[in-house]
């Protein structure tokens, strides 16, 4: 079972422009690593590695314009 944490933050608050602005770019990220991911397994039955998505992904323009230590965190802790 995973436990999570739900954080409500409201239109009104100071930071919620760049919040909203953040997950934005994360989903767009997590959604095309899926299908780089899904692709690759079942057109060439292989599983792409970390180097290789992470070699891919630093291309798109969402990736570069996220703050470059989220970025690296939030990857280094899905290990």
């Amino acid at each position: 079972m995973k436990l999570v944490e739900r954080h409500i933050i409201q239109p009104t608050h100071r930071f919620y422009a760049e919040i909203d602005r953040l997950c934005f770019l994360s989903k767009n990220l997590y959604n095309y690593s899926n299908y780089l991911v899904r692709t690759s397994w079942i057109f060439e039955k292989k599983n792409l590695s970390y180097y290789d998505l992470q070699k891919t992904l630093s291309t798109q323009a969402d990736y570069q314009a996220m703050p470059e230590s989220s970025i690296s965190t939030n990857i280094d802790d899905t290990r």
